[in-house]
């Protein structure tokens, strides 16, 4: 092995990526950029799970200690804690909110909830949980017995028949009900439809984006722009031939992940097949967007972490958007695949239809049009 040729070599390959400005600023931004968007989300503090209670407890009159209601007592402690903000509902209003997702569970307290515990020695609570976050569920359920646990544990001196019993033994019952999706549902549920998502428009970009630039560095892009042929038609003649196989790829996610990962769904599978297919649409859109600004391959991989990895951190893949700082959100509801998410998780955790998700698909296909002009917009005739 001869040192300095090797040497020389490194050297020419260095001296050629210094000399490309655009990859040395990928390179040294985007990192940056991608580290300071996570640092932001993890570190910011959670935020308060919006808990509604309907409280109709009549309590009971214990001697020496007066009127004590168990209902009131356990409010109290769900509400001292900073896991809950503690939301007080009548029965007619239970329904209503877990649909809009304004609470994300209700406890009731029937009238004679305080009597039931004095004569059973035994607290059941009435809970019912939103349901399309089984996660979110687990804590709210979890949360709920601790606190319950704790505020009847108080009353272990007042004379109420748990004399001698200690904390761990207060007999506490949590009957959950769910609105939507339901116990079966696991954390892969909930995660499934947002992979479904990142996987239809990840995979279509990356193959556009080097499609596209292969076409104008063999000098086809040029010579299509030779002939009488528009901007516009060359890219929806190539959005339509990526697309083809864009949706040969949404099928092949949609199939393993129903049938081979056995995932609960509770809405239309062809619902979900024109959300990822439009979201497909989306990424060939960007894809092709994309490729005007890369000279060569290695940029196309460069904007994977500038183009792909905010939207992964900021579409609710992980975080909901309502959750996150203030400054982050206007980002989060500026990237595509945040209404992806939500169409998909709507349909198959909640079971909605049309009616209910086409807004989100009108974004989609908002952003679909934009990309596509924006894209005939920027073709140049020069070989990359």
């Amino acid at each position: 092995m001869n040192t300095r040729r090797m040497v020389a070599i490194a050297r020419r390959v260095m001296r050629q990526v210094l000399r490309d400005r655009r990859t040395v600023g990928l390179l040294v931004f985007v990192p940056m950029i991608v580290l300071a968007l996570g640092a932001i989300l993890f570190r910011a503090d959670p935020a308060a799970i919006p808990l509604g209670v309907a409280n109709e407890d009549q309590g009971l009159s214990i001697p020496l200690a007066g009127k004590i209601s168990m209902g009131e007592r356990i409010v109290k402690e769900l509400a001292a804690g900073e896991t809950f903000e503690v939301v007080t509902l009548n029965r007619e209003a239970i329904d209503g909110r877990l649909r809009d997702g304004t609470v994300q569970g209700v406890v009731v307290f029937p009238k004679d909830f305080s009597a039931q515990f004095h004569q059973n020695q035994q607290a059941t609570l009435d809970l019912r949980l939103e349901g399309s976050n089984p996660t979110r569920s687990m804590v709210i359920t979890a949360r709920v017995t601790e606190a319950s646990i704790k505020a009847l544990a108080g009353l272990v001196s007042m004379g109420i028949g748990l004399s001698g019993a200690a904390e761990a033994d207060v007999p506490v019952t949590v009957e959950a009900t769910y609105f939507y999706a339901g116990k079966e549902f696991d954390t892969m549920d909930f995660v499934a439809p947002v992979y479904i998502a990142l996987l239809g428009m990840f995979f279509v970009f990356l193959l556009t984006c080097v499609s596209f630039l292969r076409e104008r560095s063999q000098g086809t892009m040029e010579r299509l722009l030779a002939t009488p042929t528009t901007r516009l038609e060359i890219v929806v003649g190539y959005m339509a031939g990526l697309g083809l196989f864009a949706l040969i790829q949404v099928a092949v996610i949609i199939f393993f992940t129903v049938w081979v990962l056995k995932i609960h769904y509770l809405g239309s599978l062809g619902l979900l097949f024109l959300i990822v297919a439009l979201l497909a649409v989306v990424g060939v859109s960007l894809g092709i967007l994309a490729s005007a600004f890369a000279r060569n391959e290695f940029q196309v991989v460069q904007f994977i972490p500038l183009l792909i990895i905010p939207q992964v951190l900021l579409g609710g893949t992980f975080w909901a958007v309502e959750e996150m700082p203030n400054y982050l959100q206007p980002l989060a509801y500026a990237m595509p695949i945040t209404y992806a998410n939500r169409a998909l998780r709507d349909v198959m955790l909640k079971g909605w239809g049309l009616a209910e998700i086409w807004p989100n698909l009108v974004i989609l296909t908002g952003y679909a049009v934009l990309l596509i002009a924006l894209g005939a917009l920027t073709m140049r005739r020069e070989v990359a």
